[in-house]
């Protein structure tokens, strides 16, 4: 069977299309529903979560990339102690639903430096530590991005 130029031209536009469509990335920002929020959470008395702080490699990191295209937004939520819990004060409304969650499991008092990627009230990712951070949620958030994940080598 023989096809004609205008055919095939109108089949490269319909596989476009439909590509395009099942992409969450529109014109370098993600749609409402593939929205993304890192979650840090820390308690101000935890040596770990000075170390990530005070990294180049840490907070500044993620403190950039509501900058970023496509943005993603963090929220950091730090108890006062290692040793506490979390309070339903320190969740932004848009995450109360996880604090509840939380709270029903009695999982007040994660590990810290706990670090959550969250999509509408469903976590998609969760990782605890310094390379659960460097080797988990970076190079996860980087793929959301469509970006190449930060190099580990030297490790």
């Amino acid at each position: 069977m023989h096809c004609s130029p205008v055919l095939a031209v109108l089949g490269i536009l319909l596989a476009s299309a439909t590509m395009a469509a099942a992409s969450p990335v529109v014109d370098g920002a993600l749609r409402a529903e593939e929205e993304v929020t890192l979650v840090v959470h820390t308690a101000a008395d935890c040596p770990i979560c000075k170390a990530w702080r005070e990294s180049s490699s840490g907070l500044a990191v993620a403190q950039q990339l509501p900058r970023e295209s496509p943005p993603v937004h963090v929220v950091f939520i730090e108890r006062a102690r290692l040793q506490g819990s979390e309070t339903e004060a320190l969740y932004p409304a848009q995450l109360l639903p996880l604090f509840r969650a939380r709270q029903e499991k009695y999982q007040l008092s994660p590990p810290v430096p706990l670090f959550e990627l969250v999509r509408g009230e469903r976590v998609i990712s969760r990782h605890a530590g310094l390379r659960g951070w460097s080797e988990g949620t970076l190079p996860e958030v980087r793929q959301i991005q469509g970006k190449p994940a930060p190099s580990t080598a030297g490790r």
